[in-house]
């Protein structure tokens, strides 16, 4: 999948309308993108260059090749992916617990960026990795990542407006009191030299819905929904009320059920910026964390209530 161009034909409402502005308002492209188009003559109009103070005319055919020249500074790495979504503009992977989305340094290797790096390569692609959205290393699940600076660009206006829908599951310590609810409290570093975050009154704000999809007598299942994207939202979040993730050593404690926190992103759903339609992305739950609900669900570990 290579379809790189976006297109629109003018009409006679766009009459005398700059194409800077009928490139933000038509085709959503920010003020950087349409910069970075201009340098590199990606901008045309029936088939010609033209500057973006051209003034359109009623019948006018603009054509944007959003493909942009980019040099990635990704080792590309042979890395095993498992890919739930390709389009020309997204691919979303179910990562596994264990590999980290991004290398930490200059050279890194052995995370998805590398892995996604190197399947594009195979494609005859060198393209920037973009995830939308970030996994902690021991968080399985969806990540979708952007392959051009305009997808990436088109979801993180709807992160800003909270209009994607991001969805987890959760294995938590303890049974919880309340079917549903919401934590809405502040998030910080816990000091600079340090990845832990602690709810804070100086942090920023963050929000999380949770929803109870089963009770044990020491554990609960969650599904849970984010307004906000801060780092560990949900852990911290979940700790701060008494209920950490099971196998969490950061923000709780071992567990003899699992060996990493029972974290796991199953559903993405989201407005795709060019055809303007609903994508909804779902997984199934990760096999180690499905094990544990099973043998949770074993009558001599539940009860019949």
């Amino acid at each position: 999948m290579n379809n790189t161009q976006l297109s629109y034909t003018a009409g006679v409402q766009d009459e005398n309308t700059f194409l800077r502005d009928l490139l933000a308002s038509k085709l959503l492209l920010s003020n950087s993108l349409v910069v970075h188009l201009k340098h590199q003559n990606k901008i045309q109009v029936n088939g010609q260059l033209v500057h973006t103070n051209y003034r359109i005319q009623a019948g006018d055919f603009v054509t944007i090749d959003i493909d942009l020249t980019e040099e990635s500074t990704i080792i590309p790495e042979s890395i095993p992916l498992d890919i739930v979504y390709e389009d020309e503009d997204f691919v979303a992977v179910n990562k596994p617990a264990g590999m980290s989305t991004h290398p930490s340094h200059l050279g890194g290797t052995g995370t998805l960026a590398n892995a996604v790096t190197y399947y594009w390569q195979g494609l005859g692609r060198n393209i920037l990795f973009r995830p939308i959205n970030r996994l902690d290393k021991d968080t399985s699940g969806l990540v979708l990542i952007g392959k051009s600076q305009f997808a990436h660009q088109g979801i993180f206006n709807q992160l800003k407006q909270h209009t994607i829908d991001r969805r987890y599951v959760a294995l938590v310590e303890r049974s919880m009191a309340k079917d549903n609810g919401y934590i809405d409290q502040p998030i910080a570093r816990l000091d600079d030299k340090k990845r832990q975050r602690i709810v804070h009154p100086t942090g920023q704000s963050a929000t999380t819905h949770y929803q109870v999809l089963d009770k044990y007598p020491d554990h609960t299942l969650l599904s849970l929904k984010l307004e906000t994207g801060r780092t560990h939202q949900i852990r911290v979040h979940l700790s701060f009320i008494g209920h950490p993730v099971c196998g969490d050593l950061l923000y709780g404690f071992a567990s003899p059920l699992i060996n990493r926190q029972a974290l796991h992103a199953d559903r993405i759903r989201f407005t795709h910026p060019r055809s303007g339609k609903e994508v909804i992305l779902d997984i199934p739950l990760a096999e180690d964390i499905q094990t544990v609900v099973n043998y949770l669900n074993t009558p001599f570990n539940k009860p019949s209530l």
